[in-house]
């Protein structure tokens, strides 16, 4: 494939200041998602809402990210992507603002939503780092963004309990809003403007298609649980999504210009794709199985009979161990080699889930368990989207790897609700508690995934070809 005429070539024109720049945003944002679960009856309160009304809330934030990443990710290949960037983060800064001073269930609504267009911060900031910095030093700072998503979806449950000790739940806004904006403006002379990468307009179609698909999807997976999985409302949903999502393939492979081009890449990306989707799984399988194993009482048959402060603690690893793995990724990579990476970043992802089935009484495990995940996260997502960097052209770098990343995120709404089914299905008898049985089937279908993913890496080609 050739160059576009607008594509520029890579070229050092930033340092790590940039770099860390982008890395504090998604850390910010990151923690500010993760930081409001536990707030989640304080904030139900505070705005008056039913519980099915708030948790609503929090699936449109989901919806949100899914819907506006791959649309985003494409503006950011065809327009200076530190311009859209800052949009973005303006968008977020909004919904930030709005959900810090909601009183009603609308409001707050409105905030979340527009939260969730920061999903699109991670493509558009990796694609500023591809455009302005030479190969390996992209790399690293690739590594570092991944790694401070990783570390602030982590450390955030274990940060908002001493806020919510001494502060009112609103602050959990407060604090990441005046965050973001001190890193809004300093991001603007600290980020370089980029020429656009290709020529290209938005394929509306496309997004339209795109977006309703993963729509019916994701609000089928959310909603199944209480539904149930043979209900007819779930079957619809899915059966509308999955036609929705066959109409946008067909599309993206007929036009010229799509708004994902599944034509480039090849098996590189296709691969990557299922490893996102193990990670994902797997990942959301730990943070649920977790804390309710540390919170149950041992006289259950499992369990620590601790707080959800003990839960954040034995969290943290997976946060600390993948943000210092993901920025020694492209340094591996060098030693390695892109698939023998690869591969071994699913090993972490499959022993994450296996282990568990020790951890009954033992803390110890569980630490170890989040650790283990949080290796597979590091370096399986960055090696991932250094692969799909070195596989597509710069005018399509930013959408693809959007569309990796909603790959992970639908994978960890699925294990999230699959898993969840399964641990509801099998109860202690007068407790709502899951046996350990339960446990151990959840752990057993995570660990099929990773171990699919395994298989997946060992297909990548030992050379991956670089794309022109």
């Amino acid at each position: 494939m050739s160059k576009s005429p607008l594509t520029m070539e890579k070229a050092p024109r930033t340092g790590s200041f940039a770099a860390g720049v982008l890395g504090a945003v998604i850390l910010v944002y990151s923690l500010l998602e993760s930081m409001l679960a536990p707030a989640l009856p304080m904030i139900q309160q505070g705005v008056g809402a039913s519980t099915a009304g708030v948790s609503w809330v929090f699936t449109g934030l989901l919806l949100s990210g899914a819907v506006c990443t791959p649309l985003i990710g494409r503006l950011g290949d065809i327009r200076d992507k530190k311009v859209v960037f800052l949009v973005v983060l303006g968008v977020v800064v909004a919904g930030v603002f709005l959900s810090a001073v909601a009183t009603s269930i609308v409001v707050l609504a409105v905030g979340q939503v527009l939260q969730g267009a920061g999903l699109g911060l991670v493509p558009v900031g990796i694609g500023i780092l591809r455009d302005t910095q030479s190969d390996g030093t992209a790399r690293t700072g690739t590594g570092l963004v991944m790694g401070m998503s990783a570390l602030g979806s982590a450390a955030g449950v274990l940060v908002s309990g001493p806020i919510l000790t001494v502060l009112p739940y609103t602050w959990l806004y407060w604090l990441p809003l005046i965050a973001l904006v001190l890193l809004g403006l300093v991001a603007v002379p600290a980020l370089p403007a980029t020429r656009p990468s290709g020529d290209g307009k938005v394929d509306w179609t496309g997004a339209a298609l795109l977006s309703a698909g993963l729509f019916a999807v994701l609000i089928g997976v959310t909603q199944a649980p209480s539904w149930g999985w043979s209900s007819a409302k779930f079957l619809v949903l899915i059966a509308a999504g999955v036609v929705l999502l066959a109409a946008f393939t067909a599309v993206e492979l007929r036009i010229d210009r799509p708004l994902v081009d599944l034509r480039t890449g090849g098996k590189p990306v296709a691969i990557v794709c299922l490893v996102a989707f193990a990670v994902g799984w797997a990942t959301y399988a730990v943070y649920l199985a977790l804390p309710t194993i540390v919170a149950a009482p041992p006289a259950v048959g499992y369990g620590l009979g601790e707080t959800a402060t003990t839960a954040g603690l034995l969290l943290l690893p997976l946060g600390v161990v993948g943000g210092l793995s993901a920025a020694l990724t492209g340094r591996l990579e060098q030693l390695l080699g892109s698939k023998t990476l690869m591969v071994l970043s699913c090993v972490p992802v499959v022993a994450s889930s296996a282990i568990l089935f020790l951890a009954r009484h033992d803390a110890v495990v569980l630490a170890l368990a989040a650790g283990l995940a949080g290796l597979g996260v590091g370096i399986g997502l960055t090696q991932a989207i250094n692969i799909v960097s070195s596989s597509v052209p710069a005018e399509r770098l930013a959408s693809a790897i959007g569309f990796v990343l909603i790959v992970r995120t639908i994978a960890g709404t699925l294990g999230a609700q699959v898993s969840g089914s399964v641990l509801a299905s099998d109860v202690v008898p007068g407790t709502p508690l899951p046996t350990w049985s339960a446990f151990s089937s959840a752990f057993v279908i995570a660990t099929v995934v990773g171990l699919l993913a395994v298989a997946a890496g060992l297909a990548l080609p030992r050379r991956i070809a670089a794309a022109v």
